[in-house]
């Protein structure tokens, strides 16, 4: 009972770790996300770009964008900004504080983790997200990959 106990406590840390190098993004691909409904197929870096900088609101056919964003200093977060669009944390919060100042746009929500940001996106239309391809089903469409 004892030898049973460990092993699902080896096994629950082995998850935990595994989901932490999948969630900090580890050097793996990152995957741009809409709802398998939404009409658009593809947008380009510099169209996901002003979308996630509140530059756009809107996608290309004219539906309203629901933008989803990752935890404010995550691994992940940094690696899609870089990947982007060459935005470091740094630069990237400055922007936003800005922009909160001036009253103009509000900074996307925070989905409290990748798998929080995929429910949502399988069930909202409007929504866009990123998060590591490996945890990418065919529940949602894939419409830009980054890489390094």
């Amino acid at each position: 009972m004892a030898k049973n106990k460990l092993i699902h406590q080896i096994f629950g840390i082995l998850l935990c770790v595994l989901f932490t190098v999948v969630e900090a993004g580890a050097g793996a691909e990152i995957a741009v996300i809409v709802n398998k409904e939404n009409p658009v197929q593809s947008l380009t870096s510099r169209e996901i770009s002003d979308i996630y900088l509140g530059r756009r609101r809107t996608f290309p056919s004219g539906g309203l964008v629901l933008v989803l964003e990752q935890k404010r200093n995550s691994s992940l977060r940094k690696d899609f900004f870089r990947l982007l669009n060459g935005m470091t944390l740094r630069r990237l919060n400055a922007y936003w504080a800005r922009l909160q100042f001036s009253g103009e746009v509000q900074p996307p929500p925070v989905m409290r983790n990748s798998m929080v940001m995929l429910r949502v996106v399988q069930n909202n239309i409007a929504a866009i997200g990123y998060l590591d391809a490996a945890l990418v089903d065919d529940s949602v469409r894939v419409i830009l990959r980054l890489k390094d």
